[in-house]
């Protein structure tokens, strides 16, 4: 009886000390294991997951902007109200920060092509980003260069939506610092790019790229110093003048389509009657000033058409295009835009902004898909909760003045959730 129990004593002895010591395994196993890996959940910045022992990081971001609007022309009575859901985003960002590789993929599930960007950053040293895939194209105007969350008014400019459409490319960028960040420094960038916009392979494996390549390239100049240029809103309240002078170029070696981001919107042919495809350049100047929470952002776009000697609108009929009838394939000329705008330390911001386009032929012509065309616009947002939480109100105004019977306004209430 008295060995009975001696066995049993020793038993428990060792399985109690078996799982005390299993237990405190664990317990030093979940230590490391949370000590391996941290997230955070922050306002308008997403989810982040970050491994520290494996130099990795994972981050989940969206972007949400439903709103309301009323449209009425000059000529009409009443006016036109709808509901809208302008984007809704959901971004995916790795990073391997020991090898400085980031992979990014964001969506925008309201539109017919969801796919918006897919790209990878390698960022060797301090000074170098080269991206490939696909992107915001770096050679259009300094708005475009902006996150649709990141601005300052509901919608973009009329200059950026006359002469853009997405900015999204195919393609392969590269950039360099030149200088110190703190004081004067230069960003020169070039970008090779399919020239057929986002999504540009078209539907099925065998429909190629359109036309030949878009080249270009971006010069920034920061003469203060490096600063926040990616919105046009002063959130860091530069102690300091801050300002950043950009000059920008493309050039589409076979545009098809009336901003040279379409694949196959319409051809024009030779006369062997293949496709001919006019050449489309695109030239911009763009200057982004801020300063205690004062924003102010200047653009110049000029647009022109090259390629067109012996081109035919119909390869069966033979119909020779016209001297000045390329206006109505290219949107062809100038445009200027200025945005002004003030963020208070509540929270509180007023933005205004005037732009006007002018077609490069002088004479009218109605089917010329660049008008002349003045356009106003302000905005009045509250910040509720930093960039997470937006609320707009805003007002444009477009008159034509050689077509009157456009001329309107539109009034817009916008909410913007960045998770």
């Amino acid at each position: 009886m008295k060995l009975h129990l001696n066995l049993w004593t020793l038993t428990a002895a060792l399985v109690c000390f078996g799982i005390g010591t299993v237990a405190a395994q664990d317990d030093d196993e979940f230590a490391e294991s949370r000590s391996a890996v941290s997230a955070s959940l922050r306002n308008g910045n997403g989810l982040e997951v970050l491994f520290p022992s494996e130099q990795f990081s994972f981050s989940m971001t969206g972007l949400a902007q439903p709103g309301l609007a009323v449209s009425k022309l000059d000529v009409d009575t009443t006016g036109q109200l709808g509901t809208f859901i302008r984007r809704s985003y959901l971004t995916f960002k790795a990073e391997d920060l020991e090898r400085k590789i980031a992979y990014v993929v964001r969506a925008n599930f309201v539109a017919a092509s969801p796919l918006l960007d897919a790209y990878i950053d390698y960022l060797p040293g301090n000074r170098w980003q080269i991206r490939v895939g696909q992107f915001q194209n770096p050679t259009n105007n300094r708005e475009m260069q902006f996150y649709e969350g990141h601005l300052a008014m509901p919608q973009r400019s009329f200059l950026s939506r006359t002469f853009v459409e997405t900015g999204r490319e195919w393609g392969l960028s590269a950039s360099y610092l030149v200088g110190q960040e703190a004081g004067f420094s230069l960003r020169p960038t070039i970008a090779v790019t399919s020239g057929d916009g986002i999504n540009s392979f078209g539907a099925l494996s065998n429909d190629v790229d359109l036309g030949g390549l878009k080249v270009g390239g971006r010069l920034d100049v920061m003469p203060f110093g490096a600063f926040d240029a990616t919105s046009a809103s002063d959130f860091e309240r530069n102690a300091s003048i801050k300002a950043i002078l950009g000059i920008a170029t493309n050039y589409n070696m076979g545009a098809s389509g009336p901003v040279g981001e379409s694949h196959g919107a319409w051809f024009l042919y030779g006369a062997d009657g293949t496709p001919q495809l006019p050449n489309y350049l695109k030239n911009s100047v763009d200057v982004l000033v801020k300063w205690k929470g004062a924003s102010v952002m200047a653009e110049y776009v000029n647009a022109a058409a090259y390629n067109l000697q012996g081109s035919l609108t119909s390869a069966s009929l033979g119909t020779l295009l016209l001297p000045t009838e390329i206006s109505t394939y290219l949107v062809l000329g100038n445009a200027y835009n200025v945005q002004a705008g003030y963020l208070l330390e509540n929270g509180w911001q007023i933005d205004a902004r005037f732009g006007q386009t002018f077609p490069e032929f002088a004479t009218t012509n109605e089917a010329s898909i660049l008008q002349v065309v003045d356009a106003l616009g302000t905005c009045v947002t509250w910040h509720v909760n930093g960039q997470g939480l937006k609320l707009q109100a805003g007002l444009d105004y477009l008159n034509y003045p050689d077509a009157p019977a456009q001329n309107g306004w539109t009034s817009t209430v916008q909410a913007q959730i960045l998770f």
